[in-house]
């Protein structure tokens, strides 16, 4: 009997005691914990960020059972705990409440969960007490899951607003800078690459992981992944759809496979995609359904899809994107939309649709959302 799938699970210590399954991840995350300590990475939506963010949580706080039979189970000292610092910036409710309020509020929560009252009123002061009061306890992992949520959502609606809350989150941010001393890890996530004067130029000694070749298939499933870890998965599907196991793995290389994290690298499968089409054993526009981003809709209702550029790009230029220079190519690439594909002999990249499920909901979306029709 195949074992469950994790169909909208991101909680490590959900997917582990529910005997769901999990893809062994555990050396990126052994190498990130040994190498460093101040790290960022850019993902898509729905690639796995926040399964990420709580397996490192759960690796700090030594929870050394839900590591049983893991790569990193015998290779880590399970004696060593340090207090974990987790936020996610997508889930506050900076829209009606404002970013200021709603974070002060969610680090207010954190310091409760640790059983400290704060004391003081701002959030950035907050998350300044929080830290060094919890460091008396050990040195302190601060984990944030999409640390650029309060941006993105104004990007084509309010480029003020934008502004704004890149200018208070750079505030925030800069406080770990200035703790260094007090901190084991920080590991922060997004979807978004934003330019480091923009909103890391307090936190210049933060490494960026999103397109190191050592980490490029740290997120997504590769193709060695999908076959050791979903092969009766995949004799089930054989048997469903009356395809032979090489025509249903080209076909799952068509549809669901094709993203690149760098020039070089191995493909990746959207593990949203592989684990909703084995639960369903049809081919679907799977990352579709799951929600089109609110700020992806606006700019592209305010641009057009006709000013998307497709020529050859500098690698290094497409990875940041800038609040007074959005492009849009940089926010498809960012999203998930677009790939890095092969490089031309003027060492340019070339952008292209990862897949056949990616293209098929790119126009999707131009009818559905840009050309809507009534009926």
């Amino acid at each position: 009997m195949p074992q469950k799938l994790p169909l909208g699970l991101q909680d490590f210590r959900e997917i582990i005691e529910g005997d769901y399954k999990y893809i062994d991840k555990t050396k990126y995350i052994h190498s990130i914990a040994s190498r460093g300590k101040f790290y960022f990475l850019s993902r898509p939506r729905r690639f796995g960020k926040s399964l990420t963010i709580s397996t490192l949580q759960a690796l700090y706080q030594g929870s050394k059972t839900l590591f049983k039979g893991l790569w990193i189970e015998d290779k880590w000292d399970w004696n060593k705990k340090n207090p974990v610092v987790r936020l996610s910036l997508k889930d506050i409710n900076f829209e009606q409440r404002g970013l200021e309020d709603s974070l002060a509020e969610r680090v207010h929560e954190v310091g409760q969960n640790h059983g400290i009252e704060l004391k003081s009123s701002y959030a950035r002061d907050k998350f300044r007490e929080l830290i060094i009061t919890l460091s008396s306890k050990g040195k302190v992992v601060v984990l944030v899951d999409e640390y650029d949520a309060p941006i993105l959502e104004y990007l084509a609606k309010d480029i003020g607003k934008a502004y704004e809350n890149r200018d208070l989150l750079k505030g925030f941010y800069s406080v770990l800078k200035d703790l260094d001393t007090s901190l084991e890890l920080v590991f922060l996530t997004g979807v978004s690459k934003f330019s480091k004067i923009g909103i890391f130029s307090g936190l210049n000694n933060l490494e960026d992981l999103s397109m190191h070749p050592t980490y490029a298939t740290m997120l997504g499933y590769t193709q060695e992944e999908l076959e050791g870890n979903f092969s009766e998965e995949i004799e089930v599907a054989r048997d469903v759809l009356k395809l032979s196991r090489e025509d249903l793995l080209e076909q799952l290389r068509i549809w669901y496979n094709g993203y690149r994290f760098e020039e070089n690298a191995e493909k990746v499968y959207n593990p949203v995609s592989i684990n909703s089409f084995f639960d369903r054993n049809e081919f679907y526009n799977f990352w579709f359904a799951t929600g089109t981003p609110s700020f992806l809709v606006n700019l592209l209702k305010k641009e057009g899809t006709s000013r998307i550029n497709l020529t050859p790009f500098n690698q290094n230029g497409f990875g940041c994107l800038h609040l007074h220079r959005i492009s849009l190519e940089i926010v498809l690439f960012q999203i998930g939309f677009l790939t890095i594909g092969e490089k031309n002999e003027d060492d340019l990249v070339q952008l292209i649709f990862p897949n056949k499920e990616v293209k098929n909901t790119f126009q999707e979306m131009q009818i559905e959302i840009l050309q809507p029709v009534d009926i």
